[in-house]
């Protein structure tokens, strides 16, 4: 859409500057934000990178380690049938490599997370609670978080299996388990999350996303609505698209 583009224009001038959106050295020579408590403080607007697939290369598709039943969901696949196309919600991790803004605020005990995609919220306690106990799996699962030094680590269980992991297609069961560590610098976010899911995956992996300042729009507020709106009628039409592995 058209303010994605500006949006994405912005943000290349702003990182071929090298600056911040303040105008600051991004050199790494200054001080991270705190809270009153002294906690590293992610508030603010942030802009998301974008990741359509996690294993983008043929080696890095040949290092991803499948089980047998994981690999199997993932050749036989079809991009139609990505279940956001169908306004379902992304789910987590994937919902961190959205590329649209965000925007953290934090208090002393909780994090909250909102998504100009979907219009999506996570709320996620930091105060070092247990995972609520016989919860229902759902889209977003449920996000417990503490405090390891000065990195917030985020852990996330009760999701279901109606998501993918990415537009590629590289899909999950409901035994996945998510484990977010966000590190704040002074000018970014450093996010390692760690995928552990037994039934797709033969052992737990990981990547990193460098998570940039959002460049101000003039004429745009940092969250705009978005509206995601299926209406699809004639589904059985739709253009396939299956890896080449089965074509």
């Amino acid at each position: 859409m058209w303010y994605v583009a500006r949006r994405t224009a912005a943000a290349l001038l702003v990182a071929a500057m090298g600056v911040t959106v303040a105008g600051q050295s991004s050199n790494g020579s200054k001080a991270i934000p705190r809270m009153p408590d002294g906690k590293p403080d992610f508030s603010g607007f942030w802009s998301l990178p974008y990741v359509p697939n996690m294993a983008a290369s043929a080696a890095a598709e040949a290092a991803v380690p499948y089980t047998p039943e994981g690999l199997r969901a993932y050749r036989n696949h079809d991009a139609k049938d990505d279940p956001t196309s169908l306004c379902l919600y992304p789910g987590v991790p994937r919902i961190m490599q959205s590329p649209y803004p965000l925007q953290i605020v934090q208090t002393a005990d909780q994090l909250v997370m909102l998504f100009e995609y979907m219009g999506l919220w996570r709320a996620i306690p930091t105060d070092g609670r247990s995972h609520r106990q016989g919860i229902e799996p759902t889209f977003m699962g449920d996000s417990v978080g503490r405090w390891d030094g000065d990195t917030l680590v985020i852990d996330t269980t009760g999701l279901n299996d109606r998501t993918w992991l990415d537009t590629a297609g590289h899909q999950h069961s409901d035994a996945m388990h998510v484990v977010e560590r966000l590190r704040r610098t002074a000018d970014t976010i450093v996010l390692e999350f760690t995928v552990d899911d037994p039934k797709m995956y033969s052992q737990p992996w990981k990547h990193e996303r460098i998570i940039r300042p959002l460049p101000p729009i003039p004429g745009l507020p940092p969250l705009i609505e978005y509206s995601c709106n299926e209406n699809n009628r004639d589904l059985e039409h739709l253009v396939s698209f299956k890896p080449a592995a089965n074509r």
